[in-house]
């Protein structure tokens, strides 16, 4: 069966996407109506849309919104919803959970300390923590800062102890997890394999070095990311914790099968996916990170882990069929999901914000595949 696809004016900025099926069935597993603002008047146009049509036909899931650099040029897209049923558009102004994107904002803010001279890759960890752990090592390595950076610490994904917080909700599950739960865990942890050796996810390791930086500062994550990274930048909108106005453009978050869920609150391991941003702040990031003015962004690209996986100060890297290298990172939580990357070379990066945990990379990882040639 062919679908006829009838594009209808809705305003000056926003487009209804309307499916009718030329022998007049009905396509129950498809959303038949949504909001874009694509014009489809150009080739970036036309790629975007076929990219995210599956994911938008998909009823369960809501909005999500697009920001890209070519060349210097930038180009936002933006389909669905910020609620459900609302219908608004979301924009590049539209708050979104990034989730695991944040450990990019800590590699960063890592990258500053070491310029700074505040710390060292290869410092042991033991001596930014209130006490000797010494089972915090394996056959005499230790874990240094490099390895909660780049995953190879050995720590588990999650802390045995997660759920033993005040009023756990599975829904919200790092909520009221504090620094004192973290060093408990760290007293009794064994270490996975020997530090440095594999590469293992580790969110805790990540929060953990978030504590770090705090330390270090004498800071919260968020007043050092916002020095560091945020204001320079002119990302006014990128929080964790958001201020009145900031929540009035807030989306709801979905889970995979459409379901409302809650906002997450990341406790001590914020640095682990705790950042809130929009697709216009992230395209600030994105430049910002192409262009590799600043020696701390320059040093939070280099390579401190390859074999299996290529792994920076938190970035993923990896070589596209066509030669080039893209740095990325992407994002998770209950109720969103993210993709953001950038190939130095070719000039561009995009960034992809979902308010449904269901997964992205695809999308993102299309249309790369078209701004690179």
């Amino acid at each position: 069966m062919k679908a006829l696809k009838l594009i209808l004016l809705f305003n000056t900025l926003f487009y209804c996407k309307i499916w009718a099926q030329t022998n007049g069935d009905s396509l129950p597993n498809k959303r038949l109506i949504y909001l874009t603002d694509n014009k489809l008047k150009t080739a970036l146009d036309s790629v975007i849309d076929k990219t995210v049509i599956d994911f938008m036909q998909s009823p369960q899931n809501c909005g999500l919104s697009i920001g890209i650099i070519k060349d210097s040029v930038v180009y936002f897209y933006n389909y669905g919803e910020t609620k459900r049923n609302n219908q608004t558009l979301p924009d590049k102004n539209t708050i979104f959970e990034i989730g695991s994107i944040s450990k990019t904002f800590c590699g960063i803010a890592l990258s500053y300390a070491i310029t700074e001279g505040k710390i060292k890759l290869e410092d042991d960890i033991r001596k930014y923590l209130p006490e000797q752990y010494t089972n915090l090592e394996m056959n005499k390595q230790f874990i240094q800062i490099k390895h909660l950076v780049n995953h190879t610490s050995g720590l588990p994904r999650l802390p045995d102890n997660l759920k033993d917080q005040t009023n756990f909700d599975s829904l919200n599950p790092y909520k009221n997890y504090s620094k004192k739960m973290a060093f408990d865990f760290l007293k009794t942890v064994k270490l996975n394999h020997e530090p440095g050796d594999v590469c293992e996810y580790s969110n805790f390791g990540m929060g953990l070095l978030g504590i770090i930086l705090e330390k270090i500062y004498g800071k919260s994550f968020e007043e050092i990311i916002k020095e560091k990274i945020c204001l320079p930048n002119n990302m006014e909108a990128t929080a964790i914790n958001l201020n009145t106005e900031q929540v009035k453009v807030f989306t709801d978050g979905h889970n995979s099968a459409g379901i409302l869920t809650p906002h997450w609150d990341l406790g001590a391991l914020v640095a682990a996916g705790g950042v809130k941003s929009t697709t216009g702040d992230m395209v600030n990031y994105l430049q910002y990170n192409l262009n590799e003015t600043d020696a701390a962004v320059k040093l939070s690209h280099q390579t401190t882990f390859n074999n299996g996986s290529n792994i920076a100060l938190a970035w993923h890297k990896i070589k596209t069929k066509l030669g080039h290298e893209l740095v990325w990172h992407n994002g998770g939580t209950y109720g969103y999901a993210s993709f953001c990357g950038f190939i130095k070379e070719k000039k561009c990066a995009l960034v992809v914000l979902s308010n449904t945990s269901t997964n992205v990379d695809y999308i993102g990882l299309s249309i790369l595949k078209h701004l690179q040639k």
